[in-house]
């Protein structure tokens, strides 16, 4: 969904300098171990999910809050974790608001509930304030921010005129619809500090008989021109999330299987080639969510039908030296200490210095939380446990909406 490079970027140079040994480099084997660090909930809540970690270890998401609505629905906002304090960032007038991504300028972006509930809008908060980005079609509109980077610009997805959605980029305040491939759909997820953007188009109308839609496309949004990146290895369509600096892409493609017709398959797209990650061993599922700079790509496996996927566990992905070249998925479970008491179903991202925001389900709860995955050098920690058997049945039914709502967001779903 971007890149991490920022302003700060002497500081994370020598940040890297320090952790070289520890996080490796491209084409070096991960030796790496992490600890885990819980960063708890807003307020009395008991459900957090994060969805970004800036190069200096902001972490945003979003969180419950102990309070109900009208409906009795748990009230999430969005938060900023800093320093081990998480901040409640409030909403634009509503219930409800989300954080999907931050910069290094202290920046947040996201989606907010306006005032009555009616719709929601993306928001910019900055210092204290939250500013309503606005729509294509107007207050009564929806739109979502996605992504931020270091200049400001946001990428995003917005209603259209026509009744659809189409991507959308903010700059200086100002919304432009990015257009699609010729289908009515498009959703923009990812954006790098040299303004490139990432996400997915639909190419025409016609419905395919088994998603009930019309196929997307991943997409690259590049100095005014919309790029196909094709559809997906087995044609049966693809979405891309993140992009970095090297024009590097990420995200899942459909692929036939016996057992329930389409699953999903990470990818990573690199000079023009689209490369299949594959999925662990025992799954038949995997997504790539994000990756940063260094050679690190992270997502999840899970299981089922391409359109109801459901994760259940986090990995990470090394880059290999050569194109396309990476290491088989690693299930991150089997990189925290052992009995640390949660299972890591998701990771949403990596930042430059490798540091890893996951959700970590509790097994004593049932509940899920935001949590920080930090790397150590692989004598500190002693060996972890093996990977963990799936948890989805296991989830408290907020856990369970809260996973839905993100999804949904993520995928362009309100």
């Amino acid at each position: 969904m971007r890149s991490k490079a920022r302003s700060g970027a002497i500081l994370v140079f020598l940040c890297f300098a320090i952790l070289l040994t520890a996080i490796g480099v491209r084409g070096q084997e991960p030796t790496t171990m992490y600890s885990i660090t819980d960063l708890g909930t807003l307020g009395t809540g008991s459900n957090s999910i994060p969805n970004w970690v800036t190069n200096s270890g902001d972490v945003v998401g979003f969180s419950e809050t102990g309070q109900t609505n009208g409906f009795g629905f748990p009230i999430h906002h969005a938060f900023r974790w800093r320093n081990g304090v998480m901040e409640d960032l409030k909403t634009l007038g509503g219930d409800f608001s989300g954080a999907s991504g931050a910069n290094e300028e202290g920046q947040v972006l996201g989606v907010a509930n306006v005032t009555g509930n009616a719709t929601s809008h993306a928001f910019l908060w900055d210092q204290g304030s939250m500013t309503d980005l606005g729509t294509l079609v107007g207050p009564a509109g929806f739109s979502f921010g996605s992504l931020i980077n270091g200049q400001g610009e946001v990428v995003g997805y917005s209603d259209s005129s026509d009744g659809s959605q189409h991507a959308v980029a903010w700059r200086n305040g100002a919304i432009a619809d990015l257009g699609t491939l010729g289908g009515p759909n498009s959703f923009g997820f990812g954006i790098n500090d040299r303004g490139q953007m990432t996400g997915g188009s639909q190419i025409n109308n016609v419905i395919d008989p088994v998603v009930g839609i019309p196929l997307f496309h991943p997409v690259l949004w590049d100095k005014g021109t919309i790029m196909d990146l094709g559809s997906g290895l087995d044609g049966l369509g693809a979405v891309a999330f993140n992009i970095d600096n090297r024009t590097q892409i990420v995200g899942r493609f459909a692929a036939p299987d016996p057992n329930v017709v389409r699953v999903a398959h990470a990818f990573l797209w690199e000079s023009g080639v689209m490369h299949d990650l594959g999925v662990p061993a025992d799954k038949q599922d995997s997504e790539a969510l994000s990756l940063n700079d260094r050679g690190l790509i992270v997502g999840d496996s899970g299981m089922g039908f391409v359109e109801t996927y459901g994760p259940d566990r986090a990995l990470l992905w090394r880059l290999g030296d050569s194109a396309g070249e990476a290491s088989a998925p690693i299930d991150l479970n089997t990189l925290i200490p052992p009995n640390s008491g949660y299972q890591l179903i998701q990771a949403v991202d990596v930042n430059d210095r490798g540091e890893i925001v996951v959700v970590a389900f509790q097994f004593s709860t049932g509940n899920v939380h935001a949590a920080l995955l930090t790397p150590q050098s692989s004598t500190s920690l002693a060996n972890a446990a093996g990977a963990l058997p799936h948890v989805a049945r296991s989830l408290s039914w907020n856990a369970r909406r809260l996973l839905d709502y993100a999804r949904r967001t993520k995928e362009g779903r309100k």
